[in-house]
């Protein structure tokens, strides 16, 4: 699985970008979460999303026909979007 990361050096954000075409196991989603709180904890964030919360978002995303997600993460909380 390829999970791209990019820092924004300036206001000090992640930003995870994912195809949609590769989640097919519950390990995909495990790792996606576990990378969201990894980088959460680096921002005293406490995330309140599950790995099936992430099944939700990629199943809608898949259904709307979009081909990637994104997860911005900062001070301000988490952001996932498709």
């Amino acid at each position: 699985m390829k999970i791209d990361v990019a820092q924004d050096s300036k206001d000090q954000t992640f930003t995870l970008t994912i195809k949609t075409a590769q989640f097919k196991t519950l390990k995909d989603y495990e790792t996606l979460h576990n990378l969201i709180n990894a980088i959460a904890l680096d921002f005293d964030l406490d995330p309140e999303i599950s790995a099936d919360d992430l099944k939700n978002i990629v199943a809608e995303a898949k259904k709307e026909e979009s081909t990637e997600i994104t997860c911005d993460i900062g001070k301000d909380g988490i952001d996932v979007e498709f």
